[in-house]
């Protein structure tokens, strides 16, 4: 490259960098107007903020249950459990690490989370000399014999995972060899013979399961396979089959619909790979609340994923919702404009409009929420309850 070319393209670059940061700048001074929104919320696009002091309400208080209202965390995983879960816990860990506590002692020195088939996790003690890095393959101890996992967390942030669990029981032994890690791969390639010859098994004794899943420890010393049925299923004859088969410890572990989906993968409508199988540590309860908050049409068909329970990322924008409904009268209330008196039937929080119906020629009106804010300002809008109680 020539050196007149290369000043162009160094030109280039700083100029637009200097646009990068005369950007940053403006946004800095926006932060103030944003610091009142949730983190993740819709801001409204008029960036209206009017106190009202009427009696109308707002549409999150009469279509959103309390429930998701007043939710205690804003995880997409966990909802509103006391303490958070493992996913919310690391993302805060991974935002705020500059606002836990300095002078506590180094748990990066003792403690490793381990990941292993299907995201199984679990947190293991290593030695005060161990030197172990994110996505190191690893050989750890287990109830019986060695398993083998990928670290997933280290430092503060594995000891931030391990403040709901139990102490942890068992050593990282050392980091994987070569040999091991040609072990691990020919256990995984076994596994999938193995669905398909237990298959046979249950089809052959008749029993009401379907197999999903099976895994190897690492050394072999036990093999779990994982199933799902509408009911209990007696497999005792079934173990003891397997265990003469393959002549170790069998562990046979009934999973619900979501663990199922999450074992087997797959792609989702929206054409990413399934959030249970790519970054979900713990399933939430999801209820038709959600999509009546979200304004969605109850209809279970679209609503369910691929486990057929309704759809985890229905819990993904709840907060959102909450947030942008707060700033629109509830549904059915009524609007007086200069066309006449209308009713509010529609809620579009993206493009803040509400869709209205004239009582005089049943026409459809848009009225954006800058308007909508004026009119309410100026007592122009009855609430349902007003109505009723007339």
């Amino acid at each position: 490259m020539s050196f007149f070319a290369t000043f162009v393209s160094n030109y280039k670059y700083s100029a637009l960098l200097g646009d990068y940061f005369s950007m940053s700048e403006s946004h800095n001074h926006q932060s103030s107007e944003q610091d009142e929104f949730p983190v993740g919320s819709i801001v409204p696009l008029s960036r209206i903020d009017i106190p009202h002091t009427d009696d109308v309400g707002n549409a999150a208080e009469a279509s959103i249950a309390s429930t998701l209202r007043n939710r205690k965390s804003h995880c997409t995983a966990c909802g509103g459990k006391d303490g958070g879960c493992s996913t919310c816990k690391t993302s805060i860990s991974s935002n705020d690490t500059n606002e836990l506590p300095i002078d506590s002692p180094n748990p990066q020195d003792w403690f490793v989370e381990v990941s292993f088939k299907a995201r199984r996790k679990q947190m293991f003690k290593k030695t005060r000399n161990g030197r172990y890095a994110l996505s190191d393959t690893v050989i750890v101890q287990s109830e019986h014999g060695n398993d083998a996992g990928t670290i997933t967390a280290v430092g503060l942030i594995a000891d931030l995972n391990k403040s709901d669990q139990n102490e942890p029981l068992f050593n990282v032994l050392r980091v994987a060899s070569k040999e091991d890690i040609e072990k691990l791969k020919d256990n995984r390639d076994q596994e999938k013979v193995i669905v398909r010859e237990v298959k046979e098994k249950v089809k052959s004794a008749g029993l009401d399961m379907k197999v999903v899943d099976a895994e190897w420890q690492f050394d072999r010393s036990r093999l779990s396979i994982y199933f799902s049925a509408p009911q209990r299923v007696d497999f005792r004859e079934l173990v003891k089959d397997l265990a003469r088969t393959y002549h170790t410890r069998i562990e046979l572990r009934q999973i619900p619909a979501r663990e199922e989906a999450k074992r087997l993968g797959g792609i989702g409508p929206c054409g990413l790979e399934l959030c249970c199988s790519s970054f979900l540590n713990e399933f939430d309860q999801i209820t038709l609340d959600h999509a009546k908050a979200q304004q969605l049409p109850p209809n279970i068909s679209k609503l369910s994923g691929m486990c057929g329970r309704l759809k985890c990322c229905l819990l993904y924008e709840i907060d959102n919702y909450v947030t942008a409904l707060k700033n629109y009268p509830p549904l059915d209330s009524y609007v007086q404009l200069p066309e006449g008196r209308a009713r509010m039937i529609k809620i579009d929080i993206f493009s803040d409009t509400v869709t209205v119906i004239a009582e005089s020629n049943g026409a459809f009106l848009t009225v954006t929420l800058e308007e909508l804010n004026a009119l309410r300002k100026e007592g122009k809008i009855e609430s349902p309850k007003e109505l009723t109680t007339h």
